[in-house]
């Protein structure tokens, strides 16, 4: 079979596509022919050599990717032969091995992918998906909630806009160049802004206090009829599914094999109002927004973007950390965006960090992981949260993770053979 392996640690060209032989499923591991696999800003951290979350750097040569979908060709010894012929999907950990045709899978590890939902899509909830729901298990939004995304034509975040405003809250989504905004635009939120036009705040400030355009009442009730995250906070190990050591998604322009963003498809065809009109179009805003200032910033990106963010909190506003990135030229550096106690006490605001095993304890029962991936899956199956894929073709793998560094992707990054 084809993989793509890394034999140095280095750039992306170090990516090579080689035959190898084909993996034979061990004792409890199913073979499964990959039809999509999840590629992370992680992954271009791990291919540098930096540890990331890991003990240590991969050992080389190694197969990236920790996320695979596709159809189960063979099963090893005591895995339940229902498992053969199965669409599945499934996350591999700390283990890689998703770029390539085939991989051998831990049967603990798979999901059947649930009704129509696609190969792509099915990736993208598996990892980034349960991440989202873990976030929002810190910040419940609801009807009476002005929500800020900054990254929202990340992975996370089209997936969090999507969901404060199936809640009934009006949302603001930041991203960076008019194609990612546009892509943010024609999607559930209410306001769309280039962070890369100074006067972005201003415009905020404007559309909350009336003087912009705004349409009719936005829905009733959240993707879960109005349960909220809070019923089933999430957890991951590491700073969010989109972002590696440090890292959250990066905003940038619309580039590579081109993006299959969609509006999520809710009770009533979708997630909020209609498709905007351009960077700054507004997709349906809540009523009575006049004169209201945000509650809730959902923080993967942290820097001059999220501090400003966060200037446009009320008091009582709550500001949540899942990711970073540098806004520099190091896309593997920056720090999460904190504040001190003096200040948050003056703001009269709460901001946390919400990475690491302390989120594990939101979610409860003896698999808190698997309990967020079923419930991400069967959200995008039932078309209530609908992923943003970003295809490249898995000989390209090099070509993706270039343009994860150069902050050009929009939506989950997906390698197909």
């Amino acid at each position: 079979m084809r993989a793509v392996r890394l034999h140095t640690f280095g750039p992306a060209e170090n990516l090579v596509v080689d035959e190898v032989p084909d993996p034979v499923p061990a004792p409890g591991e199913v073979l499964v022919r990959v039809a999509a696999a999840g590629a992370h800003l992680l992954d271009t951290a791990l291919r540098q050599g930096l540890r990331g979350p890991l003990p240590e750097p991969p050992r080389l040569p190694t197969v990236p990717g920790r996320e695979v979908a596709g159809t189960v060709t063979a099963l090893g010894a005591g895995v339940p032969a229902h498992w053969l012929g199965k669409r599945v999907v499934a996350h591999l950990g700390l283990v890689p091995g998703g770029y390539a045709e085939q991989a051998a899978v831990p049967a603990g590890r798979l999901h059947e992918i649930p009704g129509p939902l696609g190969f792509a899509q099915a990736v993208a909830m598996i990892g980034t998906g349960r991440t989202t729901l873990a976030v929002l298990g810190f910040a419940e939004p609801g009807p009476g909630d002005v929500v800020i995304v900054p990254g929202a034509a990340g992975g996370m975040g089209t997936l969090l806009v999507q969901y404060a405003k199936h809640a009934g809250a009006t949302v603001v989504g930041i991203a960076g160049g008019p194609a990612r905004t546009a892509l943010v635009a024609a999607g559930a939120a209410d306001l769309a802004i280039d962070r890369t036009r100074p006067d972005w705040p201003v415009e905020v400030r404007a559309f909350l206090d009336g003087r912009a355009e705004a349409a009719g009442p936005g829905p009733e009730s959240g993707p879960e009829s109005g349960s909220g995250a809070g019923t089933e906070p999430g957890a991951d190990t590491g700073p969010g599914s989109e972002s590696g050591p440090g890292s959250g998604a990066g905003p940038g322009s619309g580039s590579g094999a081109g993006p299959d963003a969609r509006r999520g498809g809710g009770p009533e065809g979708g997630p909020g109002g209609g498709p905007g009109t351009g960077p700054d179009a507004r997709s349906g805003s809540g009523p009575g927004i006049a004169g209201r200032r945000a509650t809730i910033v959902f923080d993967g990106v942290g820097g001059g973007t999220a501090r400003a963010a966060v200037d446009l909190l009320a008091p009582g506003g709550h500001h949540v950390v899942f990711g970073w990135f540098d806004e520099g030229d190091d896309v593997h550096g920056g720090e999460a965006l904190t504040f001190p106690a003096s200040y948050l006490t003056e703001r009269g605001i709460r901001s946390e960090v919400v990475l690491g095993p302390r989120i594990l304890s939101r979610v409860g029962g003896p698999d808190p992981m698997r309990t967020l991936e079923s419930r991400s899956l069967r959200l995008a199956a039932e078309g209530r949260l609908v992923p943003a894929v970003q295809r490249f073709p898995l000989a390209d793998a090099a070509g993706a993770h270039r343009a994860m560094e150069a902050r050009t992707t929009v939506g989950k990054v997906v390698l197909e053979p």
